[in-house]
């Protein structure tokens, strides 16, 4: 059957239930537009702020992996004054099937179900009303439930291989990179997720892939981990450990279909493919492969691009876009001691640090103060300009004696989202 000949079938089967003649108006909304609306978070509305308005469900409730784990916890958008025992369902972010609820004396039936296409999947969701002030009305208190939801709730990466991870709040102020590429990256990002539609009228499949190259300690994983508290999408990310294979990515691009809007991470990517249980092969399959990945974003990062295989970066389908964090330049890196160090040291000392630490990655650019504040903390005395040129020659020799010889001093930085969230580059 034709996607068209099953959307017309479903359509038709809900008008008959609530004809005109009846006094029902019926809407349709697309799944980016439901979401945009809450409607996605319809059944833990009700059941956290107006059980009573709930007349019939047939619906079942869509949940995360980790829903398990904090099904003791009551729902972060949940007020006081619940009637209805919050803690013995789980939060959920998404529905399919039938809602029916009656608000200020009027009825509304909702109907959701999601459509396969040639392309992924796409949800339609179905309302039928007599009474669009009480419709509207009923919108706004869910906007608001909503946007109390999305306030109190934790930000976190799904790691498919290991723990997730938590994702502190962070501003775009504290990624120092040069001019105008946060800005870039930001507006591509908020793009892909903000026009959907677009991509469905130049008939392209919605999805983009971006690499992040350089070395490390420049600045990639704060990027992220500031894309990741910013950007209203699931993201999932495979740790580069040596037992990774191909199962391991094929199941987080699965997740990320399934929960759409999504990005996928891959860190390390140069050392990702060339793992003993990853097949380059079939890696590309999986990124070109019979499922288009619609409303996903994969972004990988990658210490050497001229390592990689042609293939994976000269082929737009795949990554159509790299963004390059060199060593930070000396505007850079006074930049960021002036953010670190400002309040502590002068201004000549800040420039004279700056000027010094050529070739420092931004991470050292910003050891160079919190080791001069360590050493002031540890001495109990008050921080000074000697202070941060003594960590300065502490951090060059052991830079020094940590490189390879004939390799650029890069300074080394373990896989990032390994690390706490503690501001380092």
């Amino acid at each position: 059957m034709s996607e068209s000949m099953f959307l017309w079938r479903r359509n038709s089967k809900f008008l008959a239930a609530h004809p005109r003649e009846e006094g029902w108006m019926v809407y349709e909304f697309t799944s980016d537009a439901a979401r945009k609306m809450y409607l996605h978070y319809l059944l833990d509305c009700l059941r956290d702020r107006h059980p009573d308005a709930l007349k019939r469900r047939t619906a079942l409730s869509f949940v995360e992996e980790d829903a398990l784990r904090k099904s003791f916890k009551k729902s972060q958008a949940s007020s006081e004054g619940t009637t209805k025992d919050a803690v013995n369902e789980m939060d959920s972010f998404g529905w399919r099937g039938s809602v029916e609820l009656v608000w200020n004396g009027h009825d509304i039936h909702c109907w959701m179900f999601s459509l396969v296409m040639a392309h992924g999947c796409a949800d339609v969701y179905l309302v039928a009303t007599k009474s669009s002030p009480s419709f509207q009305d009923f919108l706004l208190v869910l906007d608001q439930y909503g946007q109390a939801r999305h306030k109190g709730e934790k930000r976190e990466i799904f790691v498919v291989n290991g723990e997730n991870i938590p994702v502190a709040a962070s501003s775009w102020d504290d990624v120092v990179l040069p001019a105008g590429m946060a800005k870039d990256i930001r507006t591509n990002v908020q793009a892909f997720f903000h026009t959907p539609e677009r991509y469905r009228q130049l008939g392209i499949p919605h999805r983009r892939g971006f690499v992040f190259a350089g070395p490390p300690g420049c600045g990639k994983t704060l990027t992220l981990k500031t894309l990741a508290y910013h950007t209203p999408a699931k993201f999932i990310t495979v740790l580069g450990k040596s037992d990774v294979v191909d199962d391991i990515i094929s199941y987080a691009l699965h997740l990320a279909e399934k929960y759409t809007p999504a990005v996928v991470l891959l860190e390390d990517l140069d050392r990702l493919v060339h793992a003993e249980g990853i097949s380059l092969s079939y890696f590309l399959n999986m990124l070109d492969g019979l499922k288009a990945l619609n409303g996903v974003l994969l972004i990988a990062t990658c210490n050497e691009p001229d390592k990689l295989d042609p293939a994976l970066i000269h082929r737009p389908s795949r990554f159509d876009r790299v963004w390059r964090f060199e060593l930070p330049r000396y505007e850079q890196r006074l930049t960021l001691l002036h953010k670190r160090g400002g309040a502590f040291f002068s201004e000549s000392a800040l420039q004279e640090a700056a000027r010094r630490s050529e070739g420092f990655s931004m991470a050292y650019v910003q050891e160079i103060v919190v080791s001069a504040l360590l050493e002031c903390a540890h001495d109990e005395i008050v921080p000074d300009d000697d202070c941060l040129f003594r960590s300065l020659d502490t951090l060059s020799v052991q830079r020094k004696s940590a490189s390879k010889p004939g390799e650029p001093i890069d300074g080394r930085e373990s896989v990032g989202f390994c690390q706490s969230n503690n501001g380092h580059q």
